[in-house]
């Protein structure tokens, strides 16, 4: 027995904890959760877990993921778990993911279940590279939120920002190093990620394919924007963000992903039971046509006048640049952020395809807008044109949406940035 003074005393008297315990050892998790002594346990959650046997069903369980804070952490996986890449129900990673080499490869699929305690349905990709700017870390408030809006619906949602040290400066040395080698590991030994703000950080080595190009970090980030899709294996959606973009609420999330299907998300079906689409992405909120947009980036002076080498090609190609979607053309789309459905063969196609597309045209143009909008169109994956419905039906479908989100920031005509 153990009396603590309160602080501060006029508030509050001192209370004592009585060393009573029942078969269960309920007395014993009390004490845990709510510390009397001056004992501090670096791991409550792991001296929890050995009270109960949490694999039994129906047992008590331990919630692996602590509560996330803009202080960094490492995030603590449950061992043992067996629904890792060699699972029925993990994807094989993609023969068109073997050209990525090192550059985007990890040992042991980010989102096996081993590490991060759970089986995630939706993926949350961002990347950041060269320390341009800092990773957005998302309050203690915005996660339970958020914590709470999955347990109605009955998902899990998992975060990974692709990273380097100079994007996240408040990391350690220890930090670091642990970071840098949880890319790489086995399903018998978890591999825990750290963490910082809700993101869990991806630090991968920097491969040979991005490390002699002049725009390397610029280069590096469009890997996982467009090539995630390689080191995911179990979650069902993904939502790429562009680090510049905050989300204010949860519901900013599911109203993106919602866009994917005419029903309900949390029923998710395979992919021949009913119409929907395979990839969504918002429609530029300014300019409506390929040309346009190429034409404001060079005024800009952010691309030079060998992008339009590519138009060229396209055109050659009899690629419509100069039409709206509305007029008959493939549009335009804004790249800053999409979803997509990890389960259809479709999306998975035209990924790679965008990739390849791009990584073609790389040293005239390193913005992705227009070879994914030319890869959309090439592959038949557009929508119907001249529709005022800002969703497809088909089961190849690709939207356009413009939804009313706080996430978007305004960008006047022909003011783009640099990404």
């Amino acid at each position: 027995m153990r009396a603590l003074p309160c602080s501060p005393a006029s508030e509050c008297v001192d209370t004592r904890m009585v060393p009573v315990d029942v078969s269960d050892q309920l007395g014993r998790i009390f004490s845990l959760q709510f510390p009397y002594t001056d004992d501090t346990l670096r791991d409550r959650c792991k001296a929890l877990t050995r009270l109960h046997d949490w694999h039994k069903p129906g047992e008590w369980s331990c919630p692996t993921q602590p509560r996330a804070s803009h202080r960094l952490r490492p995030v603590i996986a449950r061992r043992g778990l067996q629904a890792d890449a060699q699972s029925p129900s993990a994807r094989t990673r993609h023969p068109r993911c073997g050209v990525l080499g090192t550059s985007l490869h990890v040992n042991q699929p980010i989102d096996a279940p081993s590490r991060l305690g759970f089986n995630c349905t939706i993926a949350v990709i961002t990347a950041l590279y060269g320390g341009y700017d800092t990773l957005h870390s998302y309050s203690r408030s915005f996660q339970a939120r958020l914590g709470r809006q999955e347990r109605e619906h009955g998902v899990h949602t998992c975060w990974f920002a692709f990273v380097d040290a100079a994007s996240v400066p408040d990391l350690s040395a220890s930090e670091i190093a642990q970071a840098k080698a949880a890319f790489n590991t086995t399903a018998l030994d978890g591999g825990s990620w750290v963490q910082s703000g809700g993101w869990n950080l991806v630090m991968l080595p920097e491969g040979q394919m991005t490390a002699t190009l002049p725009e390397h970090n610029q280069l590096r980030s469009r890997l996982p924007k467009m090539m995630a899709h390689c080191v995911l294996a179990h979650a069902k959606t993904m939502l790429y963000i562009d680090a510049k973009l905050h989300l204010s609420e949860p519901k900013s999330l599911w109203t993106m992903v919602e866009q994917l299907k005419p029903a309900s998300l949390w029923t998710i079906q395979a992919r021949g039971d009913g119409p929907g689409s395979a990839w969504v992405a918002p429609r530029h909120p300014y300019r409506s046509s390929v040309r346009d947009e190429l034409v404001c980036l060079y005024l800009s002076g952010i691309i030079s006048e060998r992008a339009f080498a590519q138009l060229r090609a396209y055109h050659a190609d009899g690629f419509p640049s100069e039409l709206s979607e509305y007029a008959g053309g493939p549009g335009l789309v804004e790249g800053e952020w999409h979803a997509r459905d990890l389960q259809a063969a479709e999306s998975t196609a035209l990924a790679n395809e965008w990739f390849d597309e791009w990584w073609r045209w790389r040293e005239h143009n390193t913005r992705d807008q227009i070879s994914f909008i030319y890869a959309a169109w090439r592959m038949g994956f557009l929508p119907p044109q001249n529709q005022t419905q800002p969703r497809s039906s088909g089961l190849k479908g690709f939207a356009h949406f413009n939804p009313h989100l706080s996430v978007t920031a305004a960008v006047k005509s022909c003011d783009a940035q640099p990404e």
